[in-house]
């Protein structure tokens, strides 16, 4: 893995049984794996490509104890798919084990065919994984109309 994890734990057996049961099947080899070690871990910043004209980042991992209710949230999904990480912008990293465990990006600003596949499993998702350089990022002029940030955040970055 290419970037760096802080705040994860083993995840507990009962909570990866109930998943399973809501699921209807196992868990990925893959993914058990890591949160075995990195349940509800938060990456250092870093992005990740969606096709060739988007990116997002991995904000959180969930932890498997609030998948079940996390996914009640999503729409449109699979039934055995569910969101394994909070990406920027309020969309979610999915595995859906009905594909293999294929990783997906939901976007829920887009109103339909807002599941993009990202990787064929979950370790292969991890390599996609890039630290993030600020310093990486070029913006031509005029590129950006309109910045809009929410009321709290702005309080946190002025402390």
């Amino acid at each position: 893995m290419k970037i760096k994890l802080k705040g994860g734990k083993s995840a507990p057996q009962k909570a990866l049984q109930e998943l399973e049961t809501a699921l209807g099947c196992r868990i990925s080899i893959s993914f058990r794996r890591f949160v075995s070690k990195n349940d509800g871990a938060e990456p250092e910043p870093n992005i990740f490509n969606i096709g060739k004209d988007n990116n997002a980042g991995v904000n959180q991992f969930i932890p498997i104890s609030e998948i079940w209710e996390e996914r009640q949230d999503i729409d449109n999904i699979p039934r055995q798919a569910y969101p394994i990480a909070r990406a920027s912008c309020g969309n979610y990293v999915l595995l859906d084990e009905s594909k293999g465990g294929q990783v997906y990006f939901w976007d829920h600003e887009l109103p339909v065919d807002n599941i993009i596949k990202l990787a064929n499993n979950f370790d292969e998702f991890l390599s996609m994984l890039e630290p993030l350089d600020i310093n990486s990022i070029k913006l031509k002029p005029g590129q950006v109309k309109k910045v809009w940030f929410a009321p709290d955040f702005l309080k946190r970055i002025k402390e």
